[in-house]
């Protein structure tokens, strides 16, 4: 199906934004198989990363209807072929109007900006790319760590002025071969992990409804133990780690329900999605110390304040959505993006199309 788009000149649109540049886009699309006939550049929103954030913010809650679009697409919708964009929202009426197009390249793993249900009804492809897999599994290794060793909270302690070695959780102090660590979904960021426990000889469970063993063995975890339910991760793993989509279906779908189920011993990670938690309940389960503690780098609401109600609890940890950010992964997204659109072409894998299984392939 791809392989038409390398046959003749295609007309180009790119969606720029102040974390991935038109010019970038527009590279990256002409160093692919790509032959480019027309190339149209547009901005989204503004110049301003505290902007940006704050309509990130609201299309992942609410969808690609949530922000306008640039209007200058309008003129030149309806010649486009190819539209490439980062985080710019691509809702349904504006896939209407664009009568010729054939595919929609995103330069991030989310795709709460595009309406992807409008695209596969006129069986236009949907192509994205995992650019921060490895950049989180490395943050969530060391969140693991950093939570169940004490590294951020003695830090904290100490600049503060206090030498102690006494903490919340240090009966249940222990080195990383004594846990159990349980994977809740096994998409990318869930196999990247998966990978680094198993060099450390970390024993490992895994749930995913959708992953194939296929795709387990050729990652190298053909031997990972799956669970056949969410519930008896909760009430297995020593580690909670959440690598789950966000849904209307899943939304806040890890409650006090799930938390009652784990160990007093046990630990609540989350490098994936906000909305998947109802942060209440996870608060007051840690207020109440019915788990050993948490880390987190996202957020039912974000940005934290003060008044979110973390401030006092002395058995977590929270950054501030930082898990992904390397100062390649972003910026340079792509020419992965295109890279692996390439590879497509050569191979027919329709794994990065993330609508195929709706769309005709031939």
């Amino acid at each position: 199906m791809l392989d038409t788009l390398i046959q003749n000149k295609e007309n180009v649109l790119v969606i720029g934004d102040v974390f991935v540049s038109c010019e970038t886009m527009a590279d990256a699309v002409r160093q692919s198989a790509i032959p480019v006939g027309q190339m149209h550049t547009v901005f989204w929103g503004e110049h301003s990363v505290e902007s940006f954030s704050q309509k990130q913010v609201n299309i992942e809650k609410n969808g690609p209807d949530a922000e306008p679009y640039p209007a200058e697409i309008d003129a030149c919708i309806q010649d486009v072929h190819v539209l490439m964009t980062h985080f710019a929202p691509i809702p349904g009426h504006l896939i209407e109007k664009a009568k010729n197009l054939r595919c929609i390249l995103t330069c991030r793993g989310g795709l709460e900006h595009i309406d992807v249900q409008a695209a596969s009804a006129r069986n236009i492809p949907v192509i994205n790319v995992i650019r921060n897999a490895e950049p989180v599994a490395d943050f969530t290794l060391g969140l693991i760590l950093a939570l169940t060793r004490n590294i951020a909270t003695a830090h904290t302690k100490l600049i503060a002025g206090e030498w102690s070695k006494s903490y919340p959780n240090y009966e249940y102090t222990t080195t990383l071969s004594n846990l159990t660590i349980g994977l809740a979904g096994l998409g990318n960021v869930g196999l990247e992990i998966a990978k680094r426990l198993k060099a450390l000889g970390v024993k490992t469970l895994g749930f995913d409804e959708y992953v194939t063993q296929e795709r387990l063995e050729k990652n190298g975890l053909g031997d990972l133990v799956r669970v056949d339910r969410l519930e008896d991760l909760f009430k297995t793993a020593d580690v909670i780690s959440l690598h789950l989509r966000l849904t209307e279906e899943t939304r806040g779908m890890i409650d006090r329900r799930y938390f009652s189920l784990m160990k007093p011993s046990s630990y609540f990670i989350n490098t994936s999605r906000g909305g998947l938690v109802k942060q209440a309940d996870l608060i007051e389960t840690l207020r109440a110390h019915r788990i050993a503690g948490a880390a987190l780098d996202v957020f039912e609401k974000e940005p934290v304040t003060r008044e979110t109600g973390f401030v006092g609890l002395d058995n977590i940890i929270v950054t501030p959505h930082i898990a992904g950010d390397t100062v390649s992964a972003v910026p340079k997204s792509p020419y992965l993006l295109m890279r692996e659109f390439d590879s497509m072409c050569r191979t027919d894998n329709p794994e990065r199309m993330v609508n195929f299984k709706n769309i005709r392939l031939s």
